[in-house]
């Protein structure tokens, strides 16, 4: 009998125990790692960690981890708690979903730690959301209005470190009950205050400061002089696209148009595939008469832009689609849903003015043409052939003034029933387009006469644009006088090009490109009881919604971008009235605003329905004006069909094609098939908008959508180039561009000049001079196309150091186009670098000459003066550079280093804290501030500035140098010299930094200061 306690069992049992436990070793050792998955092997005590590849591998059980990634995914499911630019906070939930190559993947695992790539890819992206919504207000960031710009923000930002395969979904965000509660609009409305104010504002479109000046100091508009005189006044800064629809309504609304989603001036409609006028039904945020209505407070509008169909509001909303101008509305069904409220849409029928109302002796004010000319320019109007061009302009003028008329005689008696009822609106608004439509008719024919306008039509047409702006501003008086009392506003949404400033081959009403006529900057007067007089600096659109709401004592929401306009208000209303926000007017839930349209309110089957032929009068009119071109007319269509871009998987057509919402911005009021859906324009628009605010991929899913309406689109191709410009991929900018250039005919000299710069950007100087040179050809017809080649040449040339072939590519563009801004900045910058920039002062004094209003010419003149000495003329030639281009920064720059010149640090400091307000990561004006606070003593300031531009990423040996010098002169050198060591191991090469660096050394006072 074996005993089991014996010697010998005892050893077989341990041996046994032994072999078990070496074959459950080795097979714990044994690692499968499948096709497809990535596994990372680390030791647990630290250590490098390596890959494994698939199949089967080894590794030491207990001391070494195994963490394996399906599929090579990282995947992160998590909420965040972030702080909005305001400092509220909210909790963002996200999913992130990563497909990183091994080694990446492999480097992510390494700075995980113990939580491997899944915590180091919680870690990059949380801190890329934390800065997202650092900058995003508590509004968008609370009702997920930001995600999906907040998502492509941090996609952008992480790809290069990831991979392209970047997937990031924010879930619903999650505020909590107090935050929740600020938005509820019982809060908001029951913060008012009652100012006692009353607002009328009058929008000109098209009013230009440059027209109206003269004007004034010939005494031709007395009305408009008076508010001046007593009021503030500035010049208005537009926004680009500078197109009407979407300027007015970022007026009404404060905000851009990829909020408020009014990007064109046409839609189509999706049952016909014809091109309508856009509507109301597509604005997707609040308006100023929606605000005062939900408030309390009546109010009148009339004629704005996009207001048909005529939305419920406590007082009159008179829509866009009244009058006989841009639009016709001869039709029954155009009236339904153009007055609210309806009653009073028949004393409307009554005020509006008929074209054939208006007489021989009515437009003999604006035009000098005899009666026979009138007589057959209304006979054309009554054809259906396409009219003579001279006759379509007296038609024009007709229409113009029939609805200029119809507008102020419902203006006049709105104002003159509120005064009788004693209940005048406290917000007054009507729009005026003529002075507008007049310009686009009819600038070209302004004087001085200009080429595009022959002799015959100078002598007929030449005071058209300055009798209206007269017209206009008895008008005003009219209004003035009916208004006592009242805030009164007027601006116009941008300027237009007058005198040497027109665009030199293209009637203003010929190329479907309205907004090349267009001017940036407008005007803007406000005057009344409540109001500072004098000049104030630039104001934005932006600011309209918010002053007009802080006047009437409503909240400012956080959602507007503008600002309250409190430099042009009167002290004692400011220390009274401070301004109190809140979070937004339009609420978390993305609910329909309480505010219908007037059909809706009044049971009717709903605007919207339009019969063609006024279809094709309303697109024959904004094609006469030049707002659209032939592409755009009502034969474009776009099939409906399923298989069209615009329709949805089902058929069925939406009121926004793919990413044309925006991010997160909650159902389209009223967003059914009768509103139409978006043109190539409206997403080219709504991209250009994207692209600005750097949202690429809602930027990208606009150009997508116009270049599947129209793959050869030169309108998409450019916006494509747009944005992988602005994305850093330059290969693929070039080759959209090189697409234009192939299809166009007569209109690439823009594109031309920009394939060059992205050819020198690229490194492929060569490549891009053999590109060019292939384009002669086809450029030698001494116009602007033979100009973008000559300028794109001699760019191309500087880069390769072919200095002379340059000289001579440049001079050529030059004799063909004097004035050419392109061709003197690459001559100017050609000539400066080899100190001959003083050559260049007879053609710079010449090209003033024929465009005394060009900003750029004026730079380079103040420039060349200073080298020469004369600091009084550079002065006064920058100082007028920044009277026409307020927001050159460039010239701010320029301007507060010729002031650092003439020792006067304190105008330097101001004018080069204006120019870093305007663009905080220019060089030049960041450099020579820090080097003006330096000589004002202010070294932490200088020193703050070089920290700010650090947060910013801007790590430029300037602004090192100009900090070096700023501690020199205030006798900290060794600070000094650390700091230039600092920037020579950014740039060694810096032959300044090292003389400076010599000069505090040796204890030599410096010769030269390091400014720009």
């Amino acid at each position: 009998m074996v005993r089991w306690s014996s010697p010998a069992v005892k050893r077989f049992t341990l041996v046994a125990i032994f072999a078990a436990s070496a074959a459950t070793l080795a097979l714990a050792s044994i690692l499968h790692v499948r096709p497809g998955d990535v596994a990372v092997v680390s030791w647990r005590g630290g250590g490098t960690p390596d890959l494994r590849p698939p199949g089967v591998s080894f590794h030491v059980p207990f001391f070494q981890r195994v963490t394996v990634y399906p599929a090579g995914v990282v995947e992160v499911k998590a909420t965040l708690k972030a702080a909005s630019r305001e400092g509220s906070s909210i909790d963002l939930p996200y999913t992130v979903r990563a497909r990183p190559d091994p080694q990446t993947l492999l480097a992510l695992h390494r700075d995980g730690g113990a939580g491997g790539a899944v915590a180091a890819l919680q870690s990059l992206v949380e801190g890329q959301l934390t800065k997202a919504a650092a900058s995003s207000g508590t509004y968008d960031l609370a009702s997920g209005t930001a995600s999906n710009a907040i998502a492509g923000f941090v996609r952008h930002a992480l790809e290069d470190r990831l991979g392209p395969r970047l997937e990031i979904t924010l879930e619903v965000p999650v505020a909590s009950p107090e935050l929740r509660a600020s938005f509820a609009l019982q809060a908001i409305y029951g913060r008012r205050v009652e100012t006692g104010a009353r607002i009328v504002l009058v929008g000109i479109d098209g009013g230009d400061w440059d027209v109206i000046d003269p004007l004034i100091a010939a005494g031709r508009l007395p009305n408009l002089a008076r508010l001046k005189k007593e009021g503030a006044w500035a010049r208005m800064r537009s926004n680009t696209p500078m197109l009407s629809p979407l300027l007015w309504t970022s007026v009404a609304t404060g905000k851009a148009p990829d909020r408020h989603g009014i990007n064109d001036f046409l839609v189509t409609d999706p049952r016909t595939g014809r091109k309508v006028p856009i509507n109301s039904t597509f604005r997707r945020t609040k308006a100023i008469w929606n605000i005062l209505t939900e408030a309390g407070l009546p109010s009148d509008t009339i004629a704005w832009w996009a207001t048909w169909p005529a939305e419920r509001v406590q007082g009159h909303l008179v829509s866009d689609r009244v009058a006989y101008s841009t639009f016709d509305l001869r039709a029954p069904k155009q009236k339904e849903g153009a007055v609210f409220p309806p009653d009073y849409a028949s004393t409307v029928d009554e005020l509006r003015v008929p074209d054939n109302a208006v007489t021989f002796e009515d437009i003999t004010r604006f035009l000098h043409i005899t009666p026979d000319e009138f007589r057959r320019a209304r006979a054309a109007a009554a054809r259906t052939d396409e009219p003579a061009e001279r006759d379509e302009s007296i038609n024009v003028m007709v229409r113009v003034l029939a609805a200029t008329q119809t507008y102020r005689r419902i203006a006049l008696d709105l104002l003159e029933r509120g005064a009788k009822e004693g209940t005048p609106a406290r917000f007054f608004a009507v729009y005026f387009e003529g002075v507008d439509e007049v310009n686009h008719r009819f600038a070209h024919c302004a004087p001085p006469r200009d080429p595009l306008c022959s002799d015959d039509d100078y002598r007929r047409f030449k005071d058209a644009v300055t009798g209206f702006y007269v017209y206009q501003d008895a008008i005003l008086g009219e209004i003035l006088r009916r208004a006592p009392g009242a805030t009164v506003i007027v601006m116009s949404d941008h300027g237009f090009a007058s005198g040497a400033d027109r665009p030199r081959d293209v009637k203003p009403f010929i190329s479907g490109r309205p907004g090349l006529w267009h001017d940036l900057f407008g005007i803007f007067i406000m005057q009344g009881p409540l109001v500072r007089r004098g000049e104030v600096p630039p104001v934005s659109l932006y600011d309209i919604a918010p002053t007009v709401l802080h006047i009437l004592g409503l909240p400012v929401p956080e959602d507007m971008p503008g600002e309250v306009l409190q430099r042009a208000l009167a002290a004692d209303f400011v220390a009274a009235h401070p301004i109190v926000h809140v979070p937004s007017y339009e609420g978390l839930e993305g609910a329909r605003s309480p505010v219908e349209t007037a059909s809706a309110a009044t049971g009717d089957a709903g605007p919207g329905t339009m019969d063609e032929a006024t279809e094709r009068e309303m697109i024959a009119q904004l094609k006469d004006l030049g707002y659209v071109g032939g592409q755009e007319g009502v034969q474009d269509t776009v099939s409906p069909s399923a298989g069209s871009p615009l329709a949805t998987p089902d058929g069925a057509t939406t009121a926004g094609a793919s990413g044309s919402r925006g991010a997160g911005a909650g159902p389209v009021r009223g967003a059914s098939g009768a509103g139409g859906v978006p043109t190539i324009l409206y997403h080219m628009n709504l991209g250009a908008v994207y692209v600005a605010k750097r949202q690429f991929d809602q930027a990208e899913a606009e150009f997508q959508t116009a270049m599947r309406i129209d793959p050869k689109s030169t309108q998409a191709l450019s916006g494509m180039a747009l944005l992988e410009e602005a994305r850093g991929n330059l290969d693929k900018a070039l080759e959209y561009l090189q697409s234009i250039v192939r299809q166009e005919s007569g209109n690439d000299h823009a594109a031309v000049t920009k394939i060059a710069e992205l050819f020198i950007r690229l490194g492929r100087s060569a490549d891009g001079l053999a590109y060019a040179q292939g384009l002669e050809a086809g450029h030698r017809g001494g116009d602007q196309r033979e100009v973008g080649l000559r300028v794109a040449l001699g760019m191309l040339y500087i880069a390769s150091g072919r200095a002379r072939d340059a000289e001579a590519a440049l001079l050529r563009a030059l004799a063909i186009d004097p004035a050419s801004v392109q061709a003197m900045q690459e001559l100017f910058a050609l000539y400066d670098g080899q100190g001959r920039s003083a050559e260049l002062r007879t053609r710079l004094e010449t090209a003033l000459a024929r465009n005394p209003r060009s900003a750029m010419h004026h730079n380079w003149l103040g420039l060349v003066l200073r080298r020469q000495g004369d600091l009084r003329g550079a002065e006064k030639e920058l100082e007028r550079t920044l009277e026409i281009a307020p927001d050159l920064v460039g010239a701010m720059a320029n301007l507060g280093s010729l002031y650092l010149q003439e020792g006067r640090h304190d105008d330097a400091v101001k004018v080069l804290r204006g120019a870093l307000e305007k663009d905080p990561r220019n060089l030049e004006s960041r450099t020579n501030l820090i080097v003006a606070l330096g000589l004002k003593h202010d070294v932490e300031g200088a020193r703050g500035l070089v920290k700010e531009a650090e947060g910013m990423s801007l790590r430029a040996p300037l602004f090192y140098n100009g900090l070096a010098y700023a501690l020199y002169v205030n006798g900290r050198n060794e600070e000094a010299l650390e700091t230039l060591r600092e920037s020579l191991q950014l740039d060694p090469r810096q032959r300044e930094a090292r003389r400076l660096q010599a000069e505090i050394e040796q204890g030599r006072p410096t010769d030269s200061l390091p400014y720009r």
